[in-house]
């Protein structure tokens, strides 16, 4: 008995240590090598067949294409969106996959869930809200949770708890990718809790998953009744100096000779974030970088629009409240030439912030001490909150506009030291 619960604990401290070595293998993109099983890689002629059975083109276009079938559970309807190509991409390249988004298969009592497909990498995205508004509240309550699983290349955690632990540095970073440019979308006064989640189920090892993130959490929202007003996309940009010549959502071996590593997301209309680093890039070569992510992103951006007329639901403005009539020209008249008087001071955030906050509670006792005049409106402090920072935000533009220089007396073209 004694020597068999030798061995059995000598097996026990092999498969420790063969599991051990398996974890530490070598690590592409945040992520270990692609070991797990292999999945039907759609291309361009076949991603219209590959899971789908009698499918009907509701649209098609030299770029994409919109189909529907019956698949889903119970015989429901599920519906795809099918990316052919982007401008900017290589003509018949073979690693060009198609970008495939669906929708109706699972997570169907999410309020929108989708799920992108580009070769073997699957994303799954879905957006919740609550039923009801929360009224205290004075600013938008979004969340925005971003996780590369373990499972995505066919691996467990080698470590004692098996399951995915806290979120690393690059998916935190990732969620600011996807929180930036949605945010200041969504309809003033949307109060309802939100969230939106973000998992990578499968991944090939090939291209960064952040711009993919971006489009399928956005997707996710724009179907959804949470009123996101626009739809929004994003595009990685690699650069070949010896040719000088862009590369559109480059793989992971272009990205490591490229002197620009560039994320862009946006709406059709223009440009609300860049992320990435540029070795000694000028500035000319940079402009035409982010309008060559543009150019895809608008295309994108128009098929996800026209998605959104076919699955999307009606977006719930009947929760927002409107500022009470009258409201922003009270707080204008009583707080305009102060507020110019506190920007011409210049100064930093630090300096500045006190000030305007003084502002701020004298405005509330302003036009909440008025409780013996019964023909007084009454006015929620977050109502006058919200009037206030509307006035801050109007008068910095108008103050950079005027003056040539940023509210704390920085140049336009100035960064901070």
């Amino acid at each position: 008995m004694q020597s068999s619960g030798s061995g059995s604990s000598f097996l026990s401290f092999l498969s420790v240590l063969v599991v051990f070595i398996w974890s530490s293998s070598d690590s592409v993109d945040g992520f270990q090598i692609n070991l797990g099983p292999s999945l039907p890689k759609l291309s361009r002629s076949s991603a219209a067949d590959v899971g789908l059975k009698a499918s009907s083109v509701l649209k098609e276009t030299p770029y994409y294409s919109i189909e529907k079938n019956d698949s889903g559970p119970a015989g429901g309807d599920v519906h795809r969106l099918i990316i052919h190509k982007l401008p900017g991409q290589k003509e018949d390249d073979e690693n060009e996959d198609p970008i495939v988004i669906e929708t109706g298969k699972i997570g169907r009592q999410a309020s929108g869930a989708v799920t992108l497909q580009r070769g073997e990498t699957v994303l799954y995205a879905t957006a919740a809200c609550d039923d009801s508004p929360k009224a205290q509240l004075d600013f938008l309550p979004l969340s925005v949770e971003h996780q590369e699983r373990f499972s995505s290349v066919g691996q467990t955690s080698g470590g004692y708890n098996r399951r995915d632990g806290r979120p690393a540095e690059h998916e935190i970073l990732t969620c600011r990718l996807i929180d930036r440019p949605l945010r200041p979308l969504v309809a003033d006064g949307w109060r309802h809790e939100t969230q939106l989640l973000s998992w990578v189920m499968s991944y090939d090892g090939k291209r960064s998953c952040d711009p993919l993130a971006i489009v399928s959490s956005s997707t996710a929202m724009f179907i959804s009744e949470i009123p996101l007003t626009k739809a929004v996309a994003a595009a990685m940009v690699g650069y070949n100096a010896e040719s000088d010549t862009f590369i559109l959502n480059p793989t992971n071996e272009e990205m490591e000779k490229s002197p620009l590593k560039l994320i862009v997301a946006g709406t059709k209309e223009g440009v609300l974030m860049i992320e990435g680093a540029g070795e000694f890039v000028s500035e000319e070569t940079m402009i035409r970088a982010v309008s060559f992510g543009h150019d895809a992103i608008k295309v994108i951006c128009e098929a996800v629009e026209e998605f959104g007329k076919v699955v999307g639901k009606e977006k719930n403005f009947a929760t927002i409240k409107k500022s009470p009539e009258g409201l922003q020209a009270t707080v204008d008249k009583l707080m305009t030439e102060r507020v110019d008087a506190a920007y011409a001071l210049g100064g930093t955030k630090t300096t500045q912030g006190p000030v305007m906050n003084e502002l701020r509670k004298e405005l509330i006792e302003t036009l909440t001490s008025s409780e013996d005049d019964e023909e007084a409106i009454e006015y929620t402090d977050n109502e006058i909150k919200a009037a206030f920072k509307n006035l801050l935000c109007r008068r910095m533009y108008e103050h950079a506009k005027t003056t040539g220089k940023r509210c704390d007396g920085r140049e336009l073209d100035e960064i901070r030291e």
